[in-house]
């Protein structure tokens, strides 16, 4: 999936995104600081294992609620074409 991507293109997974994390330039030391719940996570601990997010790579995570992401990635394109 990333060979066909950009850093450019914004990208949403579902479930357990540990991989596309760490393809989007996601420290491994940020991934299991997230999963234990430190401050080094890549969200400071607060996503816990299924919601890595960092706005400045266009990764936006992903969600633990099976089909939760696509109203998610829905309101995200609607944001990004209405900005």
């Amino acid at each position: 999936m990333e060979a066909a991507l950009t850093f450019q293109d914004p990208l949403i997974g579902a479930y357990r995104i540990h991989c596309q994390a760490y393809k989007r330039g996601i420290s491994v030391r940020q991934i299991i600081g997230e999963m234990l719940g430190k401050r080094n996570g890549a969200t400071q601990g607060r996503g816990g294992s299924m919601h890595f997010y960092k706005k400045e790579i266009n990764f936006y995570g992903g969600n633990g609620i099976v089909g939760a992401q696509v109203p998610v990635g829905a309101g995200l394109a609607f944001a990004l074409k209405y900005n």
